[in-house]
């Protein structure tokens, strides 16, 4: 599913209110879709030194239409696949 609405994401949460995603670095194209009920996200920033997670939590919140402080990385820092909670 390409361009996921808020819904669609609202509904990839999980019953502890975390997200699920998976991360593609180096893209030409920032874009979301909902794959196997894991919320996909591409950047064009690359993984070095925590910036493709930065860039991933604004897009996230971007997604949310909330402020980037408000969502917070539970776990994949270092990794494609993350845990996300907004607060």
């Amino acid at each position: 599913m390409a361009n996921p609405t808020i819904k669609d994401i609202r509904a990839a949460i999980n019953a502890k209110g975390e997200l699920s995603l998976r991360v593609v670095t180096r893209t030409k194209v920032e874009r979301a879709a909902i794959e196997n009920g894991i919320l996909k996200l591409w950047t064009r920033t690359a993984a070095e030194d925590g910036k493709a997670t930065k860039s991933v939590l604004v897009q996230l919140a971007n997604l949310f239409e909330v402020s980037p402080r408000q969502v917070t990385l539970l776990s994949g820092a270092t990794s494609r696949d993350k845990r996300v909670k907004d607060r």
